[in-house]
């Protein structure tokens, strides 16, 4: 029983200094290692989010955190081992506060705050509804005619999006105007909505599927009634020289009125137009042939247009190349001294160029003695006739001094050319035949070399 008691005895004085040497023991590694605090900014993300649903509010982007530990642990830890994490598998639809949960982190390190530590989301479903289309339209069709029972395709548009946008749509509306229309009228059409008080909403961040619809208003004549194309009556020819490039009536149809038997087989034409002579445009008044019993729906005037032209051709003159420019003191040879210049232009001016109307020149300015290749210049004064080419498109200019003959500088020689006569066995002033008849003299001037003198 003694030997119990000092046992124990012992063992609480072996306890107590185990932990006392715990305690010296932590007071050294805390005064080595202390625990220190650190701010953290960390990523926020979204998990668990319905594939039906959508966010109607902006979640912060970041958060943050104060974590706790030893100076060697938080030496080690960075924003990346820590996320904020906002699970939406279990927020109902509109507006929770959910909390921030802190996942990841260091095994010596502990998490003491958040900031924040929730966060407002707000969840809304996106549905799909079928917007039905209402067609309205405006104005009558054309005299004589009727609008047919009107429709769009399709009947309805499918708008995905928010509920609360979604559920506020009440209808889609088209407007078309018939504007006096004579044929069916086809035409797509971007729809305006409306919410349930009437008002236009918008649906910008809403899918909208058709974006168009299609209006159909089907257009029929009534009975006695018909739509007929104008044909134009023209009689004659323009003036030679000139064409008729087009006929434009205006308006190319009319409506008339009359048997629907006649109505069938009828052809509109104007009464003859005589255009004989004409040298230019004109526009017309004109009148229509109409057989008894057959009227106009409503008068109105019709006028022609007889497009003329003159007709474009081309031609070839031979003109005498002018001399522009030469130097005092000089002269020129041209070689050749005439050239085919070819003309384009309308017919009547073609043939009523008169000479002076086309020019060739060649321009010598300050050019000296020598041989040159030039191009001739040619001038045309007369409108709408163009200058094409010349043939050839160059010509030769041989430019020398001119020489003054006078009497104290230069002997004059006359030389009577007899030597065939009397090659011939002929006397001098004799017909080499010995007819009689006086042979021809031809004086020779030949100029001294050392008495030649330049201007």
């Amino acid at each position: 029983m003694r030997f119990l008691r000092s046992l124990l005895s012992n063992l609480a004085t072996l306890l107590s200094a185990l932990a006392l040497a715990l305690i010296i023991w932590a007071v050294a590694v805390r005064a080595s290692d202390p625990v220190e605090t650190q701010l953290l900014q960390i990523d926020v993300v979204e998990v668990g989010r319905p594939a039906d649903a959508q966010l109607g509010n902006r979640l912060p982007e970041t958060a943050q955190i104060t974590i706790q530990g030893p100076s060697s642990a938080l030496e080690d830890v960075s924003p990346a081992d820590f996320t904020a994490v906002i699970d939406l598998s279990e927020v109902p639809f509109g507006e929770s506060e959910v909390e921030l949960q802190i996942q990841g982190g260091h095994e010596r390190v502990e998490v003491v705050s958040k900031f924040p530590e929730t966060v407002l989301v707000r969840l809304e479903q996106i549905v799909t509804r079928d917007i039905p289309v209402i067609l309205e339209t405006r104005g009558e069709a054309a005299r004589g005619h009727r609008a047919g029972e009107e429709r769009v395709e399709p009947g309805a548009i499918q708008v995905t999006g928010l509920a609360s946008r979604v559920n506020q749509l009440a209808e889609a509306r088209v407007v078309v105007s018939l504007d006096g229309a004579r044929e069916d009228v086809s035409i797509l059409r971007r729809p305006t909505f409306y919410d349930l008080q009437g008002n236009v909403a918008s649906v910008v961040g809403l899918t909208v599927n058709p974006e168009e619809v299609e209006v159909i208003v089907p257009v029929e004549e009534l009975a006695g009634f018909a739509e007929k194309p104008i044909s134009v009556n023209w009689v004659g020819e323009p003036a030679q020289g000139y064409r008729l490039l087009n006929v434009n009536v205006e308006p190319n149809s009319i409506q008339v009125t009359g048997p629907p038997a006649t109505l069938d087989s009828l052809r509109v034409e104007t009464e003859p137009v005589d255009i004989s002579g004409l040298t230019e445009s004109a526009t017309l008044p004109v009148t229509l042939d109409l057989p008894p019993g057959v009227s106009l729906v409503e008068g109105q005037p019709i006028i022609v247009t007889f497009e003329i032209e003159p007709i474009l051709t081309s031609a070839v003159v031979r003109k005498k190349v002018d001399i522009r420019g030469l130097g005092e003191g000089l002269e020129a040879i041209l070689d050749p001294e005439e050239i085919s210049v070819f003309l384009f232009g309308p017919a009547p001016a073609l043939e009523s160029l008169e000479e002076e109307d086309v020019r060739a020149t060649v321009d010598l300015l300050n050019l000296e003695v020598g041989t040159y290749s030039l191009e001739p210049i040619v001038s045309v004064a007369v409108n709408d006739v163009e200058f094409r080419s010349t043939q050839p498109a160059v010509i030769s200019v041989e430019i020398t001094e001119s020489m003054t003959i006078t009497n104290g500088l230069t002997e004059t020689v006359l030389l009577l050319d007899t030597a065939l006569a009397v090659s011939q066995g002929a006397g001098v002033g004799s017909d080499p035949a010995g007819a009689g008849a006086p042979v021809a003299l031809r004086p020779r001037f030949a100029l001294l070399p050392e008495r030649q003198e330049p201007v």
